[in-house]
């Protein structure tokens, strides 16, 4: 039986812990590998949690080191699942994040909170961290070539696919302003791997400023779940409360109700 996500996410993380994750060169030279991979985390995520799909973890920090994992006096010890990890990483974030990362959680919280979800449930495109992303068209091939990326993306695609997703990107002015703009790689590529079709989605405008629309979303009511991607102009975050009143309606349960 193939495993799921949530099993491989199991396997990486002992692997990692074991000190016998296998990575290609392409992987090595370009993420942090003796950084803890965070695959996801969980913020109260319960049963029918918003699911918000990001890029990667970001650069490294220093409890997601080697040695402070080792040492266990962190969120993070080598007892642990990892499904006890992604709750404690959760925690500690919401503890110890400040500005914009912080913020950027109290937001999705907000949004499931107002859409009718049991928490939230952060997946990343990509579980090991790095202090800036590689060019996206070399990382796109990678999901093509890399076994690794290849197999994590496969499963990752199938765990999204009957859920509710959230994807959040920084955008510039034109792509917020019509439907018709045409997304980059990167952004096709994330919502095709959510199941969002851009040709069925309906846009709408989340933030309205003058003439402006600063902050928009095109909103696809898949089977089994609503996918969303927000595109908020100079910035990877959620709109205010306003607009995630818009999209909490676009995307409430109760027109969920088969997601699992």
């Amino acid at each position: 039986m193939k495993p799921d996500f949530l099993t491989f996410c199991e396997s990486l993380w002992a692997d990692w812990l074991g000190g016998r994750l296998e990575t290609s060169a392409f992987i090595r030279d370009r993420f942090d590998v003796n950084a803890a991979p965070e695959p996801y985390l969980s913020f109260n995520a319960g049963k029918r949690p918003l699911i918000a799909l990001l890029t990667n973890p970001g650069n490294t920090m220093a409890h997601q080191k080697r040695f402070a994992v080792r040492r266990g006096n962190g969120p993070l010890s080598t007892s642990m699942r990892y499904a006890d990890a992604a709750v404690s990483l959760g925690r500690f974030y919401q503890a110890e994040l400040k500005r914009a990362a912080r913020e950027r959680i109290d937001a999705l919280v907000h949004l499931s909170q107002l859409a009718g979800f049991d928490g939230v449930l952060c997946v990343e495109s990509c579980p090991f961290h790095s202090k800036s992303l590689p060019g996206k068209k070399l990382l796109l091939q990678a999901y093509r070539d890399d076994p690794f990326l290849a197999e994590y993306s496969r499963l990752l695609r199938a765990l999204l696919k009957d859920r509710p997703v959230v994807i959040v990107s920084a955008t510039s002015t034109r792509q917020t302003q019509s439907a018709r703009t045409k997304l980059s790689q990167w952004l096709t590529w994330q919502a095709d791997l959510a199941g969002l079709r851009i040709d069925r989605a309906e846009f709408v405008s989340l933030i309205i400023k003058g003439r402006k629309t600063t902050c928009a979303a095109f909103v696809d009511k898949a089977q089994g779940g609503t996918k969303s991607l927000v595109l908020m102009m100079g910035g990877n975050r959620l709109p205010g409360e306003q607009g995630r009143c818009k999209l909490a309606q676009a995307l409430s349960a109760q027109s969920n109700a088969s997601a699992k």
